[in-house]
């Protein structure tokens, strides 16, 4: 029953999603334009550098009887520093545009499965990914883990129920090699639903949002 409510949800859930999904391409466009603008500016300040590097280094060929050779190796240094700067900082401006795009569709899929999913069917597919994690967890082969921590951080959107402790104690124990390993249990509504599982440097993302973030990039490099 809780698996047809859920699904049931899920369809309205995905309708919705769709419908901000339109709004995310919307903004998405805009940011593109504005980035297209950005462009072409640093085009225009780059050809404007490429001027002034020719025009030094005329001045510093015509000059170069009274001023000698080295000036003219200045000159063409300052004109060779002028474009480099102005090509990294369009490509920094790429980049920024880029990756606040990307946090917005995020910020965006975020708001709307908060909005969407009821506690009770957020905790429906919490089981549900938290199930899929554990199963890949086992298949991962032992020598993958290479940390041999006894203390292990665990961030779920709601708390795990005692079964899901004990297996997910028993797979890790088994693959990190110790016995006796603890869980350390936070709640964060921000994950959306899943867990996020940490053990020293190694950190295992199963997160409903982490999900997201994939989602998004792949439907990116589609397009």
């Amino acid at each position: 029953m809780l698996r047809f409510l859920f699904y049931r949800q899920l369809n309205s859930a995905l309708g919705r999603l769709r419908a901000l999904h339109e709004e995310n391409i919307t903004r998405e466009e805009e940011l593109k334009n504005e980035l297209q603008r950005i462009k072409k500016e640093k085009e225009d300040e780059l050809a404007k550098a490429k001027k002034e590097s020719v025009r030094l280094i005329n001045e510093s060929k015509n000059s170069a009887i009274k001023i000698g050779a080295d000036m003219q190796l200045e000159a063409k240094a300052q004109a060779e520093t002028i474009i480099e700067r102005a090509n990294e900082e369009s490509k920094r401006m790429e980049r920024d545009l880029q990756a606040i795009a990307e946090a917005q569709a995020i910020e965006l899929s975020v708001r709307a499965f908060k909005f969407i999913f009821t506690q009770q069917s957020g905790e429906t597919l919490q089981r549900e990914l938290i199930s899929e994690l554990i199963d890949e967890i086992e298949k991962v082969p032992e020598n993958k883990f290479t940390v041999k921590e006894k203390v292990i951080k665990v961030s779920s959107a709601f708390a795990l129920t005692k079964e899901e402790k004990a297996k997910l104690l028993k797979i890790l124990a088994a693959k990190i090699g110790q016995a006796g390993i603890e869980l350390h249990e936070a709640t964060n509504a921000d994950i959306i639903a899943g867990l996020i599982i940490q053990i020293g440097a190694l950190t295992i993302d199963g997160s409903l949002r982490n999900k997201l973030k994939k989602a998004i990039a792949h439907i990116k490099e589609e397009k």
